[in-house]
């Protein structure tokens, strides 16, 4: 008689687009996907399927303990907000297609999506996006809650600071610091580094305005 084989049981919070793409993944890994939160249930993606109220409104009857979760929010900020009011434990979702070296590192609530690589000595924060087919390459430093969207080239010695978005196909050329907060626009070409909370657009690429920080 054949044991039956138990899943790894994950939890999804978070019930938009970003998140059919990561359920994907955890499926095909073999995890069982046992809840799935949402704070606006009633706008969940039209694929989701018994959908529960988040723990923004109700932190405290939130239910912490048990299977681990991952943060399925696109937004960066918000996934930031809604890891800071959790009390979980996390899981990374990675495609068995990406190319991860084995001298770099991958930190909690991570995703890496189809067709991505992360060459060595690259360090990769917490809850971060690495979107499908971009490619990080050696010595790269990124921080917690940033997103590396589909296509993006980061060269070597790349560093990205915390809740950065690098938008789709973008190139950032050797040895380049980015700061923290910052957006570049797709397809940007980023030739020096970039201060904390600056917009980023153009071929070469240039600040056109400052963030103000929350």
């Amino acid at each position: 008689m054949e044991k039956s084989i138990t899943k790894k049981q994950v939890r999804i919070y978070g019930a938009g687009g970003h998140s059919q793409v990561i359920i994907e993944v955890l499926e095909a890994n073999g995890f069982d996907i046992i809840e799935t939160f949402d704070d606006k249930p009633k706008t969940a993606h039209y694929a989701s399927k018994n959908v529960v109220i988040g723990a923004r409104k109700d932190v405290k009857n939130f239910p912490h303990d048990g299977a681990p979760v991952i943060i399925a929010v696109g937004v960066n900020s918000e996934r930031a907000e809604i890891a800071g009011f959790l009390k979980c434990n996390y899981e990374k979702a990675i495609h068995h297609s990406a190319i991860i070296s084995d001298a770099s590192s991958v930190g909690e609530g991570t995703v890496i999506f189809a067709g991505a690589i992360i060459q060595p000595n690259t360090t990769i924060g917490k809850h971060v996006i690495i979107n499908t087919g971009a490619s990080v390459d050696h010595d790269n430093k990124i921080g917690d809650f940033a997103h590396i969207s589909p296509k993006v080239a980061l060269c070597g010695h790349v560093e990205v600071g915390e809740g950065s978005h690098i938008g789709v196909g973008a190139v950032v050329i050797p040895k380049v610091k980015i700061g923290k907060w910052c957006i570049i626009g797709a397809g940007t070409i980023v030739l020096k580094d970039i201060p904390d909370y600056s917009v980023v657009v153009g071929n070469p690429g240039k600040i056109i305005k400052n963030i103000k920080p929350n």
